[in-house]
């Protein structure tokens, strides 16, 4: 139940986990920053499997230096230089990556998925099509990840408020809403769509309206996962969503 006290209270527990608190942890990571860190992991691999891949690598090698290099992280192990201080996850994930990528090449060896643990749940062929379907921003690698980044943060958000909906039994208005999300969609449409969930036109545009509004909360939520004072949050977005 959305409302249980339970799910609330583990809710609030969790929202507090965010990078902020990876970030200020030692190398000894209580259990809820380790989970926040491995939360933090699952979602933003694509990111790192296409930018080992622009690098470069093959499908198959991308996928087990991405395992191997969240394997490390998630075991705390240092990366170089990669500082934790610099306040973003997205900064401090592909400063490690440059990091773990020249100790590969001077290795010089075979790496296999995390030594053998499967850490992160994801297929070649997913990373692969998400990599071959982000169309090619940036004039510089940064740029490149870091609109690769917004991508993932947005796709997060919209399924937040899926299931928010999904939860509350108005999966239904979302569906008829989502092709409306951006502002620019315009009302076009309006009357052919919300007859279908028994909306007039104005009560559609209403629901809209409030759709747009709370799936950039939700933007917002997700971008205060992964920064170190949630202040940094209005930047951040200003930054990945202006590129």
């Amino acid at each position: 139940m959305p409302n249980d006290p339970a799910t609330t209270a583990s809710r609030a527990r969790f929202d507090t986990t965010r990078w902020s608190l990876v970030a200020a942890a030692d190398s000894k990571h209580s259990d809820v920053a380790g989970e926040a860190l491995n939360d933090l992991c699952r979602a933003y691999w694509r990111p790192i499997y296409a930018e080992i891949r622009r690098r470069g690598h093959a499908a198959d090698a991308s996928q087990d230096l991405t395992q191997d290099f969240f394997a490390r992280l998630l075991r705390h192990e240092a990366f170089g230089r990669a500082d934790r201080e610099k306040g973003r996850f997205r900064t401090f994930l592909l400063g490690a990556l440059d990091f773990f990528l020249i100790d590969h090449l001077r290795s010089k060896q075979a790496l296999r998925r995390g030594g053998g643990e499967i850490l992160l749940p994801f297929s070649t062929q997913e990373g692969e099509s998400w990599f071959r379907e982000q169309p090619a921003y940036g004039s510089t690698p940064a740029e490149a990840f870091d609109q690769q980044w917004a991508v993932v943060l947005m796709d997060r958000a919209l399924e937040a408020l899926r299931d928010e909906y999904r939860a509350t039994g108005r999966e239904n208005v979302f569906t008829a809403v989502e092709p409306f999300l951006t502002a620019d969609s315009g009302a076009d449409g309006y009357e052919e769509v919300c007859g279908q969930i028994s909306l007039t036109p104005q009560a559609f545009a209403v629901a809209v309206h409030r759709v747009r509004r709370r799936f950039r909360a939700c933007v917002r939520e997700q971008v205060e996962r992964t920064v170190r004072d949630p202040a940094e949050a209005a930047l951040e977005m200003k930054h990945l969503f202006g590129l």
